[in-house]
């Protein structure tokens, strides 16, 4: 099979804020995988990322030769896969109006990307079911059913290792435990959907876990923890706490008491002890969540707790309102319910965050996990800081 291209759209990657500002959608992390991860396990093949110029130098160069060039946004399948295999240069998969893939070289890549597809003149229509993430509460929203896809997978793959006799499972054949996890004197509840936990991962005694669940590689579940279905923890972060239906990303911590539901949580976040959001306003009605690209509130649910995005840290004993956005890099602290929407780089609720202590701090934060910044991840903060002055 010839190389996977996932490649963000001009039309939907702003539709990830804050998530996408920083990264490709390619790696976002939900259910147990980013979707470059997913594409790479289902399909078996190289997965490259075309994303926009700035981010470009996160990610290895795309080939120059044919390859297949699929959307960020979708999910595979074996319907898609098979379709994908299939393509010839110049053709096209189409899906509710809409290109979803296309097989071609770089050059032809380029031009698709700048609206110029006279050259992609065969189109496939897709008739079978397809997964479209279209908004960044979709994340959240979806997280559940996706996690249950994301283990079969796994089980296709790779065998899990033994149950240690401490445990309390229920269903114990939809839990997965990589072999050289630490889980022990651990209540598992699976009779809703299964539980996924990774390679490393220490999950301690006392913690309560009900299905679907996802715990990534090398994180930690804390004592006493209470983690419900649909929630990922991402990758070396910590999770501890009442957690709901929600997403932490990789090398996050919220490791204390407090409430996190319905929300996704970038890298590198870190959430004090006691800090809880709201998930529903007290009246019941639909909340609306802020969109970036217009500026304005909308895309109503009854449901959505906190959209924060990488590098940000929110004090102790915080008030997290329903359905709000934090943008990069922010330094959260103040009294009462905090606003809806702080943008990149806040400092508390008012100031803006210097660009160079704000790199300090994060490299600060790195360390604690033996990491560092990029000379790349530093280009894109300074790019993003310089946007917010224009």
């Amino acid at each position: 099979m010839l190389p996977i291209v996932l490649y963000d759209n001009a039309d939907w990657r702003n539709d990830f804020y804050p998530f996408s500002v920083n990264r490709s959608v390619a790696d976002l992390r939900f259910g147990i995988f980013t979707q470059k991860e997913r594409w790479e396990k289902f399909s078996g093949t190289t997965v490259y990322i075309a994303t926009i110029d700035y981010l470009c130098n996160l990610y290895p160069s795309v080939p120059e030769n044919e390859a297949i060039y699929v959307a960020a946004n979708i999910l595979p399948n074996i319907e898609l896969l098979n379709t994908l295999v299939a393509l010839r240069p110049g053709q096209s998969v189409i899906y509710q109006n809409r290109m979803i893939a296309f097989c071609g070289n770089y050059v032809m890549a380029l031009n698709f990307f700048r609206n110029e597809t006279n050259n992609i003149v065969v189109p496939n229509s897709f008739q079978h079911s397809l997964q479209m993430l279209q908004s960044v509460t979709d994340l959240f929203r979806f997280n559940a059913a996706i996690i249950q896809e994301d283990i079969t997978l796994v089980r296709s793959l790779q065998q899990p290792g033994t149950m240690d006799a401490s445990n309390r499972i229920e269903n114990p054949n939809a839990v997965w435990i990589a072999p050289d996890a630490i889980v022990k004197h651990v209540t598992i509840n699976a009779n809703d959907g299964p539980v996924y936990i990774g390679e490393n991962a220490l999950v301690m005694e006392g913690a309560l876990l009900r299905g679907p669940i996802a715990v990534g590689a090398n994180a930690v579940v804390k004592m006493g923890a209470a983690i419900y279905g649909g929630t990922s923890i991402g990758r070396y972060s910590v999770a501890g706490g009442e957690i709901k239906n929600s997403i932490i990303m990789d090398y996050s911590n919220k490791a204390h008491h407090g409430y996190l539901g319905d929300s996704v949580v970038g890298n590198w976040c870190n959430i004090g002890a006691g800090t809880s959001n709201s998930n529903i306003k007290n009246s019941g009605a639909p909340v609306s969540v802020w969109n970036d690209a217009t500026k304005t509130y909308g895309n109503l649910l009854q449901k959505c707790g906190v959209l924060m995005g990488d590098y940000t840290r929110v004090a102790i004993n915080s008030s997290i309102n329903t359905a709000t956005v934090m943008g990069i890099c922010c330094n959260v602290f103040g009294a009462g319910l905090l606003p809806r929407h702080l943008p990149h780089f806040s400092w508390g609720l008012e100031k803006k965050y210097n660009l160079k202590q704000a790199i300090a701090d994060i490299s600060h934060w790195m360390e604690f996990k033996k990491c560092r910044l990029s000379n790349h991840e530093i280009k894109i903060l300074q790019h993003i800081f310089e946007q917010l002055s224009e």
